[in-house]
């Protein structure tokens, strides 16, 4: 028997159930509109990451990888 979850949507704070995670398309929000009218917002800059986006640069300097793909994305850095 499947456990039913119970989430409240983040934009229009509506509960839903859901089976899993998997099944439900628009997980975390309740709905496709939900989820698009988020997806405007951060389109349109109301939202914004503020975390410093340099943390880690300096990980490179210290780390020997050996895969070639990996250092060389790590030089575009």
């Amino acid at each position: 028997m499947a456990t039913c979850h119970q989430k409240r949507c983040p934009e229009c704070k509506r509960k839903f159930s859901y089976a899993n995670a998997q099944q439900h398309p628009w997980l975390p929000f309740c709905s496709e509109r939900c989820k698009v009218i988020d997806l405007g917002r951060w389109f349109n800059g109301e939202y914004a990451v503020v975390e410093d986006l340099t943390k880690g640069h300096d990980l490179k300097d210290k780390v020997d990888l050996d895969d070639p793909d990996v250092r060389d994305a790590m030089d575009q850095l």
